[in-house]
């Protein structure tokens, strides 16, 4: 087996090569900010052979909202890569389970990513616990069914004074939804600001009508005009409201954007209301639909008693482990909070391993579909209607952002 450890600083170049190797992407400019690579170096979990780094992986520390609106701490892991030549040597798995061994030694209840494969992390404990909407309109039938009324205003801002707005915006959208991640100081220079001057990047932020800013959306126009027509079209990169009429308004001045044929958008909520508000409904076509943010529970107990129910009761659930032992814990939930304690000798109402855990602890997958699946067993007559009862969370869980 490889020797695992953190890196330092001197070996940061070497871990951005094996990441670049790993998922074939260009060697970083000399110009790009490196606040989110250089962040939290002590969190990488990297893999070495005969003093030769094989494979990196590292764990950010973020807060997730739950349902319910508390927030737990979570690791959020990234960057997970082995070179090539080193595949299936046991690198990923010993990368995996010293960033889990440092998540439980620093109190967070899961550890949460967002998978470049899906095939690669459900053997590992995750499961896909939130679900991310792709989805297109030609810019001809974008129209409202009503007109919104908005007493407030959107606005085009530079990126200088976006930064501080986006920031303040995103973290109310944040404790809104459950899924929903942090975004760190670090995060923000490297990863949501990349775009360069030769990209048609634009900011707009929507102010209701007192001038506080509750809403933005960040998008970028590609595609060429020539012979007198436009061929291109309008990326929604990031659209963040804090409330329905923002949403709206945001909405509205995408549409009334000039010079484009159509508008994509690949960020979207599950259950994105757009649809609902189109002349033509039919219009809005679904791109994709796949999984988002991935859950491993660490702390069963912390993370179930994190959130509230939507209807009060009682279960006890039996996690079983990959490949590993079980563990059963009692839990009381309802509207204003919930207790979950180990409870070895309990019977079980339902079994489920713990990736399956990971799916419905938010909210995003219902009992019932998994166990139709075969990743739940019900030992108690009714424990899957009562489940499914209690865990949905509106709006839907989403994950937002991308690390």
């Amino acid at each position: 087996m490889p020797e695992v450890r953190a890196i330092s600083e001197a070996e940061l170049p070497a871990m951005l090569e094996v990441d670049r190797r790993g998922f074939g992407a260009p060697p970083r400019t000399a110009d790009r900010a490196d606040s989110w690579v250089r962040a939290e170096l002590e969190r990488t979990r990297c893999a070495f052979e005969s003093d030769t780094l094989i494979g990196c992986s590292r764990a950010y520390t973020f807060e997730m909202t739950m349902p319910g609106g508390a927030s737990v701490p979570v690791a959020g892991v990234s960057a997970v890569a082995v070179q090539p030549t080193h595949r299936r040597r046991g690198a990923l798995t010993a990368m995996i389970g010293a960033l889990h061994d440092d998540a439980r030694a620093r109190g967070e209840v899961a550890s949460v990513l967002t998978a470049s494969e899906s095939v690669i992390y459900k053997r590992f404990g995750y499961g896909a616990g939130t679900w991310k909407l792709g989805a297109s309109i030609g810019r001809g039938h974008a129209r409202l069914a009503r007109p919104v009324r908005d007493a407030g205003q959107v606005r085009l801002v530079s990126r200088g004074e976006a930064d501080p707005l986006y920031r303040d915006i995103y973290e109310r959208a944040q404790r809104a939804r459950a899924g929903m991640v942090s975004r760190p100081d670090f995060w923000w220079p490297e990863v949501f600001w990349i775009p360069d001057a030769n990209r048609a990047f634009f900011y707009a932020v929507h102010e209701d009508a007192d001038g506080q800013a509750d809403g933005y959306v960040s998008y970028e126009i590609r595609g060429e005009w020539y012979g007198g027509f436009a061929d291109r079209e309008l990326h929604v990169l990031d659209l963040q409201a804090t409330g329905p009429a923002a949403r709206a308004a945001l909405w509205e001045f995408v549409f009334g954007v000039d010079l484009v044929v159509k508008i994509i958008a690949t960020n979207l909520p599950i259950d994105e209301p757009l649809r609902f508000m189109l002349a033509d409904p039919r219009q809005l076509r679904t791109d994709f639909v796949y999984d988002s943010l991935w859950v491993l529970p660490l702390d069963v107990a912390a993370l179930l008693s994190a959130r509230t129910y939507a209807t009060a009761g009682t279960l006890t659930i039996e996690v079983v482990e990959p490949g590993g032992p079980k563990g059963r814990f009692a839990l009381d939930g309802g509207t204003d909070g919930a207790s979950c304690i180990e409870a070895t000798d309990a019977t079980p109402d339902l079994t489920c391993p713990r990736a399956t855990l990971g799916a419905v602890v938010l909210g995003g997958n219902t009992w019932a579909t998994l166990a139709e699946a075969g990743e739940v067993d019900e030992h108690t007559p009714g424990a899957l209607a009562k489940a499914d009862a209690m865990f949905p969370a509106a709006p839907a869980p989403a994950t937002l952002t991308w690390f």
